[in-house]
């Protein structure tokens, strides 16, 4: 190992029981009410309020999101996909064009055999097809993928009540 090479220490806020619990409600209903945590925490709704404050200001809570039914939206075909792309820069080019597809839910950069792994929600196969060849196929940098369809998601979001 290189002793030239700097370590950096990542900060890791540590939260007491009442913001961890805030954390919990917020993963289960992002629309849950500074009145109804405030009551369950045994806190007061400004404690809530300041507290939620500080979790967005120290980046522990990035956003409000909405749950889809993907199906309802019309894509009930979901799939993983694992990508080989050239090696170096154009691996994030690759990511920046699959952010452009909007049938891409999510996009990782992965350690292994391939080098991002891609959610994909689709209409139906021949759709998830178009999106493969035509859109991700076209994609300046990638090399080849893998596809998994997935049957069901028993445990979507299952780190609710889990940190």
């Amino acid at each position: 190992m290189n002793d030239d090479i700097e370590h950096i220490a990542l900060e890791t806020p540590s939260l007491d029981a009442v913001s961890q619990g805030i954390v919990r409600h917020l993963l289960a209903n992002a629309r849950a009410s500074y009145q109804d945590m405030a009551d369950e925490l045994g806190v007061s709704r400004a404690t809530i309020f300041e507290r939620v404050k500080r979790l967005v200001q120290s980046g522990v809570i990035k956003g409000y999101h909405a749950t889809v039914n993907w199906s309802l939206l019309g894509y009930p075909v979901v799939a993983l996909v694992a990508l080989e792309t050239e090696q170096g820069q154009a691996s994030y080019s690759v990511l920046e064009d699959l952010s452009k597809i909007w049938e891409v839910e999510n996009a990782y950069l992965i350690a292994g055999r391939f080098d991002c792994l891609v959610k994909i929600h689709a209409k139906h196969h021949e759709h998830l097809q178009h999106i493969l060849f035509q859109k991700i196929g076209q994609i300046r940098g990638f090399r080849r993928a893998e596809t998994m369809v997935v049957l069901s998601a028993p445990l979507e979001n299952n780190f609710v009540g889990n940190f």
